[in-house]
């Protein structure tokens, strides 16, 4: 190679070397000046620009960024959270409070640990919160034979959340709240998988609220050895039980997570959501004070059961619906309208 070649090459590195130094420069110079603006007017940027809000919701979110802004949570995770919170606000202001059937409904779906509350939604990963919860514990958790159980934990000793007027937008409460929520398509057809293809407790929950034709279609099932089919499940389990009572009265593994969760009406600091899990579950993690999340969430990993493995879900999703009718979907659409539009999930399940 020539000389001139070596000294070409030699300044062409150097001039790379130094614009890669001007571009980290300013970006912690960026970085420096965030943190030096008054957290009035970092709040302010970002929630004011939500017109379609009112007074109430604005202040709502602000206090909510405030917090994610305390804790420093990662960046790519404010954005997440702010745009969740704006969705689940602008559908709020359209909904009824159902607070007073707060006392028959909701408090067992809710609890405390080290001052963090959580409702627990069913399939959107609210056994392996528990399991984590059990193994930081230990033993004294569970009153299952032979610890750590090979299959799951069941936390014994949770606090109930209790009254929950005061984890309402008027209440005052000091805790950390927070719960999970999942796309809807995706939720029914875990359900499905875990409750029908590998346990049998889909009879319990198919006839909730004294679904007869449930019933009916069951001891013909069962009299020809038969296996409830996904088209079946959904037209026999979950719109029946909505034609039967409305979506309150839908079993709450597939009731709408507008209503579980009653998301209008708890305060909740953080929302996270299956699709992101890996990321959201460190936040609550650190919530609950764990020192080595990394090591608690592979831990988890090795006593989670067959049927809650993501795949089963993700490999067998599209040729469950493909089975589904139409005017089922139409129907689902309607059922599951907020949770869509709430939670940013698409309108179809294809």
């Amino acid at each position: 190679m020539k000389i001139s070649d070596l000294m070409n090459n030699s300044m062409r590195k150097k001039r790379n070397a130094f614009i890669l130094l001007i571009g980290v420069s300013v970006v912690a110079i960026l970085l420096v000046k965030a943190s030096l603006v008054p957290t009035s007017v970092w709040r302010g940027s970002l929630v004011m620009r939500n017109d379609s809000l009112g007074a109430e919701e604005r202040e709502l979110l602000n206090t909510n960024l405030l917090w994610m802004k305390n804790k420093h949570l990662p960046l790519d995770a404010i954005p997440r959270q702010l745009e969740r919170f704006t969705s689940m606000q602008k559908v709020c202001k359209k909904k009824s409070p159902i607070t007073k059937q707060f006392q028959g409904i909701y408090p067992s779906a809710f609890m405390s640990f080290r001052n963090v509350s959580f409702a627990l939604l069913p399939k959107t990963g609210s056994t392996n919160i528990l399991r984590m919860i059990c193994i930081t514990v230990g033993p004294e958790c569970t009153n299952i034979t032979g610890y750590p159980d090979e299959y799951h934990y069941v936390p014994r000793f949770l606090q109930g959340a209790g009254n929950l007027t005061k984890y309402t937008k008027q209440g005052r409460n000091s805790k950390f709240i927070f719960t999970f929520v999942r796309n809807p398509w995706r939720r029914l057809v875990s359900t499905y998988i875990e409750k029908v293809l590998f346990t049998d407790s889909y009879i319990a929950i198919c006839s909730w609220n004294k679904n007869e034709k449930f019933k009916s279609l069951h001891k013909e099932l069962k009299a020809n050895n038969q296996t409830l089919t996904f088209k079946e499940f959904i037209r026999y389990c979950v719109i029946e039980q909505y034609f039967n009572g409305g979506a309150m009265k839908m079993e709450p593994h597939y009731r709408p997570q507008i209503l579980s969760g009653a998301l209008c009406e708890i305060n909740y600091n953080f929302i996270g959501q299956t699709e992101t899990y890996g990321e959201d579950i460190k936040v609550v993690l650190e919530q609950f004070q764990i020192s080595n999340i990394m090591w608690l969430l592979n831990e988890a990993k090795k006593y989670r059961k067959p049927n809650e493995k993501a795949h089963l879900t993700s490999s067998t999703y599209l040729q469950h619906w493909k089975t589904v009718d139409i005017w089922m979907i139409n129907l689902l659409k309607e059922i599951y309208a907020d949770d869509f539009e709430m939670l940013n999930y698409p309108l179809s399940p294809f």
